[in-house]
């Protein structure tokens, strides 16, 4: 299958906030005060998705954003899957949504915390975000790769744009939009590994299945990987007809 790596403008974007108080002021945050991102690291133990509350009661929402450059797919893919390395920690659940930043050539920066699709500074929950998967459990405090399948939206944004955005976020709380209710240390953390690392062998990557160029019957070109049996990736022409 294709392989597209992360850019490495890749990184983690943190908001917090000042007292237990403040949910809706971190996870709203647009950026310019109270956040920090880390653009240039290979790995670090808590800028990957996640909500902790500290034992002095500040709200820390995480966001992790990748850029892929997909301006060579020319077609919604049949499938593909988004794999990462966490860094020690992996816990809590989270999902990948729909992100604007970042692109392939500038680094992830603070103010970009908020560079969803539907974010809304007055307020805004799952409702308004354009979700690119179903939710994936953290595995523990474990160093492992994870694997999300990416649904049709974003297979079609895959064929259709030349970057993909991808940003992870915590599921129960920064997703749904939902305080923590513990007023004690709680953390739900991913350590991260990035496209900073040295070769490829930690970095995050898409791996897809090329769909076939054109409808076929009526049928969607992204929703068939063979025909009569043979991989629509192994096709070049049908009955001397160029695909």
């Amino acid at each position: 299958m294709p392989t597209i790596y992360a850019a490495t403008t890749d990184g983690g974007v943190r908001s917090y906030g000042p007292t237990i108080t403040s949910w809706n002021s971190v996870h709203d945050n647009d950026g310019t005060t109270h956040a920090f991102a880390i653009p240039t690291v290979a790995q670090t133990n808590a800028y990957g998705p996640g909500v902790v509350v500290n034992a002095a009661g500040q709200y820390n929402i995480y966001r992790t954003f990748f850029a892929f450059d997909v301006s060579g797919i020319s077609s919604a893919p049949s499938s593909a899957t988004f794999k990462f390395k966490s860094y020690v920690y992996a816990n809590g659940d989270i999902i990948a949504v729909k992100a604007t930043k970042p692109n392939t050539s500038s680094n992830i920066a603070s103010v970009d915390f908020n560079e969803l699709v539907g974010y809304d500074a007055s307020g805004f929950d799952n409702t308004d975000l354009t979700a690119y998967s179903v939710k994936i459990t953290g595995a523990g405090s474990v160093s492992a790769w994870h694997t999300i399948t990416l649904n049709s939206t974003a297979l079609s944004d895959m064929g259709s744009a030349s970057t993909l955005a991808i940003c992870l976020m915590n599921y129960d709380h920064d997703y749904l939009d939902v305080a923590p209710t513990s007023t004690s240390t709680t953390a739900q953390r991913f350590g991260m590994n990035f496209a900073d690392n040295s070769g490829t062998s930690n970095d995050p990557y898409i791996e897809y299945t090329v769909g076939y160029s054109h409808d076929i019957s009526g049928v969607d070109s992204g929703n068939i990987s063979k025909v009569i049996g043979v991989s629509a990736a192994s096709i070049a022409s049908r009955s001397g007809v160029d695909t």
